[in-house]
């Protein structure tokens, strides 16, 4: 199997590892044990929402769905190789290193997000798998962001 191919099948599997990770449920919120709200990624952005949050939805939203979802459509413009000259192909690569610098601010803003769920006045958190593969895919986002820029700045 060449590298490309790995690299195309990492893209795949950490896409998927993103996706999950945003719908799997990441907590459950317990208020005197009685009470269970139990948030993905997505139900607790759209959660901020509902809840008149406009602004935190936003930034949410952007930090944690769309850039990681623009960083995995740049990647896979570059594995797929035909687009584009030299030229365009280092303007990917600097996005992408932009993109990189706020990398772990997706896992960072989960974070916020369960401060910004608004808690009664005893309440317990359980960690359900989601995190885990968020944080997870975040870090394989990574890991891939520099083997296929490895590859795209070898002159491809």
């Amino acid at each position: 199997m060449s590298s490309l191919t790995r690299l195309k099948l990492a893209w795949v599997i950490v896409s998927a590892m993103l996706v999950a990770g945003a719908v799997l449920p990441m907590f459950t919120f317990s208020q005197f044990y009685i009470f269970n709200d139990t948030f993905s990624l997505a139900s607790g952005i759209l959660y901020l929402l509902a809840e008149g949050e406009p602004l935190l939805f936003i930034i949410v939203f952007s930090f944690s769905i769309l850039m990681p979802a623009y960083k995995m459509y740049l990647l896979y413009r570059l594995l797929r190789g035909r687009d584009g000259d030299d030229t365009w192909r280092r303007r990917q690569l600097h996005i992408l290193h932009l993109l990189g610098k706020w990398s772990m601010l997706d896992v960072f803003v989960v974070a916020i997000l369960v401060v910004t769920v608004k808690l009664g006045a005893i309440a317990n958190i359980t960690v359900h798998f989601g995190i885990y593969l968020f944080t997870l895919a975040v870090l394989a986002s990574m890991l891939l962001t520099h083997k296929i820029a490895a590859l795209s700045g070898a002159g491809r």
